[in-house]
């Protein structure tokens, strides 16, 4: 870390100046302390990332004007942030120095870059061609960034399955299995695989990586199939694994994975993580750190013994959660609090050193990744104090990003309107946003709510933050997707009672075409152009829809074809949840 910079890069993000005051350094064994009083200012800390930490309080204690003594002991050798890239939204590369600034500001100690095929490889031209791929310049200016602030950014990739992107290009047919895992065994696997692992390594300042290797769940169930008769998927995961271990021993790299798979191809009933697993046999390479990753369970005991089971593969275990930012129109803050908290009192309990969060963004990148930053804190207070209380989050959420909890918390109720945990991930105003107003496929879920009602309310919430500096366009953003909600859902009572008007048609075009813009402006906000396609597509698909049934009002010839059954959920709740191609249309997106 480079102290001084860090500093000035901290205080310049913060808007803070720190002229006048009188700082004193000194070392502590763990954790650090703050001694504040007036413009004398006492850090004591023991790493670099707890001096970081520290300091980026003192700003906020600077900024709201206040003196404090505080002290913390760190739980965890390390404390790592997933960013996923590879969800069509990547991050430019202004806004994400900023994030990475943030993360470093709240004691981070890494930050996993999940790429899949959004990286330059000189010698593969297809791979992440135009999807936004960082340059081979990009990642190494992002990595020496990131390293001035002490925190160390390490490229996450795929090399078995999760590839279908890369597997759309006909000129990857010859490593292919199925269309989403590389075909095992085959030297063009092996030359392929070494030319991703150069050039995903090769602008970063470390030489660990994380290998992926995860729900590979067809494995050999392809081409490899065709051409062998029969498979033992166990044989072919073991294979492709010590040849991947091979490179990276070749070209001296530090590998991590993903640890499902040996889970699930160890299990009697082939159960993701079961705990009856038989793993002694596996003989896993103890250099491959393996992380077990699970965002789903608020019980502790759950986790608990999955955890152990994972030191009969290495004692080189990690363990990551999720901020649940995934798949939906805004984030799940009561499941992302509720699970944090459960894996968070395993990890401690089992001692668990090394500990991640993921920030996914299944199925278009809908929310905002500015919506993730009371996750990122949530995550980071673990680190610090044993058992955080709504309180804890709430002072540190202000101090070290000058954000407010109760604000961030109203994005729960987008998918929460029972205001309990919203643990089995309903997502009801994804289903309403997306339903077609001709053949509404999850009408017979929905119409039991006064969601019009519900959602003006939440309009009103929402539009009574005072948002800060940073966070202006994004409650704008969700004010404004509160409103269209609450007239999607006043206009679809009103065109199953037929009671058609032209006026309330319009009046809903109107206001979704400005949520449409308000997102496009956050999209560049916050990511490369990139990929902001598929966005355009699904708001552009329902301005026009709105115009067909115009259309069809004024020629006397609109009805609708409501479902007589509820959809399926995919859930085992009462709205239930679904992806963008599963809640539009029963027809084929493409096929």
């Amino acid at each position: 870390m480079n102290k001084e910079f860090a500093f000035a890069e901290l205080a310049k993000y913060r808007k803070v100046s720190t002229r006048g005051y009188n700082f004193i350094f000194t070392k502590k064994e763990s954790g650090y302390s703050v001694d504040k009083h007036g413009r004398t200012i006492k850090i004591a800390s023991a790493t670099e990332n707890d001096l970081l930490r520290a300091y980026n309080y003192t700003l906020g204690l600077i900024k709201n004007n206040q003196d404090e003594q505080c002290a913390y002991s760190s739980h965890f050798d390390e404390l790592i942030g997933m960013i996923d890239l590879a969800r069509n939204a990547v991050l430019n590369v202004d806004y994400f120095k900023q994030q990475i600034c943030r993360l470093a500001g709240l004691g981070y100690t890494e930050i996993w870059l999940y790429l899949e095929d959004e990286f330059e490889i000189p010698e593969e031209p297809y791979f992440g061609m135009q999807r936004g791929r960082y340059s081979q310049a990009e990642l190494h200016e992002l990595a020496i960034y990131a390293n001035k602030l002490g925190v160390t950014l390490v490229p996450a990739v795929q090399v078995l399955a999760h590839l279908k992107n890369v597997f759309k290009w006909e000129y990857f047919n010859d490593i292919a299995d199925t269309n989403d895992n590389l075909y095992v065994g085959k030297r063009k696997t092996r030359e392929f695989v070494k030319r991703e692992l150069i050039a995903a390594t090769k602008p970063f300042l470390t030489n660990k990586i994380h290998l992926g290797m995860d729900e590979a769940h067809s494995l050999g169930l392809g081409h490899y199939f065709f051409d062998h008769g029969t498979i033992d998927q166990y044989a072919l995961m073991k294979q492709h694994v010590e040849m991947v271990l091979d490179l990276c021993k070749e070209l001296n790299l530090k590998p991590l994975m993903w640890s499902d798979m040996w889970f699930e191809i160890g299990s009697p009933t082939h159960m993701m993580y079961d705990p009856q697993a038989n793993l002694k046999e596996f003989n896993v390479d103890s250099q491959i750190g393996q992380v077990y990753w699970d965002y789903y369970s608020t019980d502790v005991n759950h986790y608990l013994p999955v955890m152990k089971k994972h030191f009969e593969l290495t004692d080189n275990v990690y363990f990551a959660m999720g901020i649940w930012t995934w798949g939906r129109l805004a984030p799940n803050q009561s499941k992302m609090l509720a699970t944090i908290k459960a894996g968070m009192t395993a990890a401690k309990k089992v001692e668990i050193r090394k500990i991640a969060t993921t920030a996914w963004r299944d199925d278009g990148a809908e929310t905002p990744f500015a919506a993730s930053y009371l996750g990122w804190q949530v995550f980071s207070d673990y680190q610090y104090i044993n058992m955080p209380e709504t309180d804890d989050f709430t002072n540190n959420f202000k101090m070290l990003q000058d954000e407010d909890m109760a604000s961030y918390m109203l994005l729960d109720q987008f998918d929460n309107p029972r205001a309990t945990i919203n643990e089995k991930d309903m997502i009801p105003s994804k289903l309403l946003l997306y339903e077609d107003l001709m053949q509404p496929r999850y009408y017979q879920n929905l119409k039991y709510d006064d969601f019009n009602e519900y959602y003006h309310e939440l309009t009103q919430k929402i539009s009574d933050v005072v948002p800060s500096e940073y966070s202006g366009l994004l409650f704008s953003y969700y004010i404004q997707l509160a409103l269209v909600l609450s007239k999607k859902a006043h206009l679809m009572n009103d065109l199953v009672a037929k009671k058609y008007s032209l006026g309330e048609l319009n009046d809903y075009s109107v206001e979704l075409q400005d949520l449409a813009d308000q997102r496009m402006q956050l999209w560049f906000k916050e990511n490369k152009f990139n990929g902001s396609e598929i966005l355009d597509i699904r708001f552009g698909g329902m301005l026009q829809r709105i115009r067909a049934v115009s259309k069809l009002i004024k020629e006397n010839k609109f009805k609708m074809d409501i479902p007589a059954k509820e959809m399926d959920k995919h859930i085992d709740d009462e709205f239930g949840n679904g992806r963008y191609f599963e809640i539009v249309s029963p027809s084929d997106i493409s096929y």
